[in-house]
């Protein structure tokens, strides 16, 4: 018996949703992500239960009772903690948006769990004898590290799938099957909006496969809808492979991508409206190739050189722990009050204390040497 890597047994909510619900139904299960998560020896912030059996009346009243909060009636689809709740549905795409569909009950545990966007998030796990259903070899997939989509018609219905396929690509290293990539290659993403879009770039960053993310955008034909420009380039690929061992940060993959093909970063960010801190990370130094120790200790004078997201080499941690400046930003003893005694002032102060800081930087590299 499959045991979820946070075991619910003794879950004090969901032990009560399972009282709420055990008069009038046993075809409850946990489904989609936390399943998984369980496979991949992985925890989760949130649960899915999808129920059978029951009618909406009834069901919004078991919700009531439960102290759920409505998350879309029309769904029926009910939050309470960290569970959410919602009758088992079929949906049928009838317009525009992600909000185009018509919502049906469904009674059917297969039918319920096709109309679910990969096979590995089609696993289903009974809520109250913790029988697991697998209805479309979803744990053989994830077994052989692969995502692959379950059905053709439904899944073109919403193109934001594709990239929910590069997300989960990336974050459990995972491969997209070729039937998969080819149906993905033939959607269009023109008609989600930026935060949609957004929103899982921001999961996408946050891994660390960048470099399988940015062969998914080209094969997917995605680089020019998401980035506006068409790149090509080995060296790229090498330092975005090398980059991800050493730094852990959300802006990397922009950073580099902006920094290292001159693209527009203002321009890029007001176009693609992505969070400002990212772009404030993008305006970081980038220097390509070797860099010397003056040059290294200049962009200390700002952070700590552990926070550089240019710091992508063993050659660069050791270099910048040997200035004593990996953990430490620079400590100017210089100060603008001091200049200001001296009869500095407006521009002239501005230049003089650079000047004075970096010939104190340079006195500090040569101390260090």
């Amino acid at each position: 018996m499959q045991r979820l890597k946070t075991d619910l047994r003794n879950d004090q909510d969901f032990l009560r949703i399972k009282n709420i619900l055990k008069p009038y139904t046993q075809r409850a299960y946990l489904v989609g992500g936390c399943v998984r998560n369980s496979f991949l020896n992985l925890t989760s912030d949130d649960y899915d239960i999808e129920i059978y059996d029951v009618h909406p009346e009834l069901f919004d009243e078991l919700m009531k009772k439960l102290g759920a909060s409505g998350a879309g009636k029309s769904f029926f689809v009910y939050k309470y903690k960290k569970f959410d709740l919602a009758l088992a549905r079929y949906e049928n795409k009838i317009s525009k948006g992600h909000k185009g569909f018509e919502v049906k009950i469904c009674n059917d545990e297969q039918e319920g769990a096709r109309r679910r966007d990969f096979t590995i998030n089609a696993l289903m796990m009974n809520i109250f004898d913790f029988a697991f259903l697998d209805f479309f070899n979803g744990l053989k997939d994830l077994k052989a590290k692969t995502i692959r989509h379950i059905d053709d018609k439904s899944f073109i219905e919403d193109s934001l799938r594709v990239l929910r396929a590069i997300s989960f690509a990336c974050r459990f290293d995972l491969i997209i099957a070729k039937e998969s990539l080819k149906l993905m290659q033939a959607m269009d993403i023109s008609d989600l909006s930026k935060e949609r879009i957004n929103n899982e770039l921001y999961k996408i960053f946050k891994t660390s496969r960048l470099d399988k993310a940015y062969e998914y955008f080209k094969i997917l034909n995605l680089e020019e809808k998401i980035f506006f420009h068409k790149t090509q380039s080995i060296e790229f690929e090498n330092l975005l492979k090398q980059s991800q061992e050493f730094i852990k940060d959300e802006a990397l993959f922009l950073y580099l991508y902006l920094n290292f093909f001159h693209i527009d970063k203002d321009y890029f960010f007001k176009k693609m409206k992505l969070k400002k801190e990212l772009l404030k990370k993008c305006d970081q130094e980038f220097i390509l190739g070797k860099i010397d120790d003056f040059n290294l200790a200049k962009i200390a004078l700002k952070k700590s050189l552990c926070k550089w997201l240019g710091l992508w080499s063993d050659e660069r941690i050791i270099q910048a722990k040997k200035l004593n400046l990996y953990h430490h930003a620079f400590e100017s003893k210089i100060s603008a009050n001091d200049l200001l005694k001296e009869g500095f002032s407006g521009k002239e102060l501005g230049k003089e204390l650079e000047k004075r800081k970096l010939q104190e930087l340079k006195n500090y590299i040569k101390d260090k040497k």
